[in-house]
């Protein structure tokens, strides 16, 4: 499995300022740290080398001129107070060398100075408590440590390093929190009008008075669109519901001069087909109307499936079953619509008796519509829910191939989920699923 570093990038806004900023700061942190040590440490520490270079020479010619004085000399204490090196001889306060690496750094460094100031390699170690001093080590001064007190460092403030080692990075955080707060809320609001709209919500509007020019300008798009969406939405359903009307009214006429045509059999055949015309109309208006205007309701989905069993009791037998299930926000008519649909296509293609079931799940209640015909194919399940399709035992038959892309649209605007399959013993099984959201859509 082949990745590259495109893979390693972050895909949340968050992640992607947070690794931006958090580089710029290790950057800015490193410049300073660069800064520091190039021109203001490195200098200091050879400044301060020379100076103790030139009095540890002293001090080691007097050792050499006197190696077995036990006490100081005038010229050691003059030196010690002139410049606060002084000779230590008695071991039982030598300094107890340990390793400390982050001391070390330092020292080392001030070490390397001192071998340059004397010719010769010098040992350098640091103790802080009870004050900070540094003990020198000269080879060529054997059995004495050189003790330095540092009077000044005990002074420096450990919470300005602190505050600048983390307080940088949290502020950072901070500044990281609070960025991406501001760019993210205009964006979640952006997604659910979005969300809206693709409900069919076209009044759905985003302020534009308020936050940043570029997100103004964007929610001034968005509102634009949504106002030519609105207007198409309109323009179609004013256009349709002309042709409605317009094609309903010679329908009549045709349907009254079929009734008293002599020929009874091709009477009836004009009669079914003008039916059939008017079916479909009923089909377009409804699947362009899909709903979205009409007000959620507290509902129960039982009644609605007896009073669909009731309207296609006369015409087949309709089984019902339901369980006890709780109420739910939703579209009375289309719920209803969505049902009739189902029922209307197992009559028309499948085969009688037709069961209703209705159940509680998990998180979602579910209702089963299921006849008892030929089932239909598997590889054909996804077609039948597009606009215009029907299936191959349909072809012959009536209708606009609307009604199964019509309860798709209705599940969708309901938040819910559309399944469907042959039924283990036979026929179709259409499966509705409706979340318990307890919340009006």
């Amino acid at each position: 499995m082949s990745w590259s570093l495109r893979d390693l990038k972050p895909k949340s806004t968050v992640w992607r300022t947070t690794l931006v900023l958090g580089i710029v700061v290790l950057v800015s942190q490193s410049l300073s740290l660069a800064f520091y040590s190039f021109n203001l440490y490195a200098p200091e520490v050879k400044q301060h080398a020379r100076l103790a270079g030139s009095v540890l020479r002293l001090l080691r010619q007097q050792e050499k001129e006197q190696p077995l004085l036990a006490k100081s000399s005038p010229k050691e204490r003059w030196l010690e107070h002139a410049f606060g090196l002084t000779l230590v001889r008695d071991p039982a306060l030598f300094p107890k060398v340990v390793d400390k690496p982050l001391a070390d750094l330092f020292t080392d460094y001030y070490a390397r100075q001192l071998a340059i100031q004397l010719d010769e390699p010098v040992h350098v170690f640091f103790m802080f408590k009870p004050v900070p001093v540094l003990w020198i080590a000269v080879p060529s001064m054997a059995g004495v440590w050189v003790r330095e007190p540092l009077t000044y460092f005990a002074d420096y403030n450990p919470y300005v390093i602190i505050a600048w080692g983390l307080g940088v990075p949290l502020l950072t955080l901070l500044a990281i929190v609070v960025l991406v707060r501001q760019l993210n809320r205009p964006l979640h609001r952006l997604e659910r009008a979005a969300l809206q709209v693709a409900l069919g919500q076209h009044g759905t509007r985003l302020d534009t008075r308020h936050g940043p020019k570029e997100i103004r300008a964007v929610n001034r798009a968005f509102n634009q669109m949504t106002r030519q969406l609105l207007q198409s939405a309109k323009d179609r359903s004013f256009m349709l519901a002309g042709i409605s009307h317009d094609l309903r009214t010679p329908l009549t006429r045709m349907r009254l001069t079929a009734e008293m045509l002599a020929d009874q059999e091709l009477a009836e055949g004009l009669i079914l087909d003008i039916q059939d015309m008017d079916e479909i109309l009923e089909q377009f208006m409804a699947y362009m109307r899909d709903g979205s205007d009409e007000a959620a309701e507290f509902i129960d989905v039982r009644q609605i499936l007896h009073e669909v069993a009731a309207q296609f009791s006369p015409l087949a037998e309709v089984r019902i079953k339901v369980g006890q299930v709780p109420c739910l926000w939703l579209k009375r008519l289309s719920i209803k619509r969505l049902l009739t649909n189902l029922v209307n296509n197992a009559l028309k293609y499948g085969q009688a008796p037709i069961d209703l079931s209705c159940h509680l799940m998990t998180d979602f209640v579910e209702i089963q519509v299921r006849d008892h015909g030929e089932g239909v194919s598997a590889d054909d399940v996804p077609r039948l829910l597009q606009p215009f399709q029907r299936g191959d035992s349909a072809r012959s038959s009536s209708g606009s191939g609307l009604g199964l892309a019509i309860v798709q649209r209705i599940v969708k605007l309901h938040h819910g989920q559309l399944l469907m399959g042959n039924h283990a013993q036979g026929g179709l099984l259409v499966r509705v699923r409706l979340p318990l959201t307890g919340k009006p859509l």
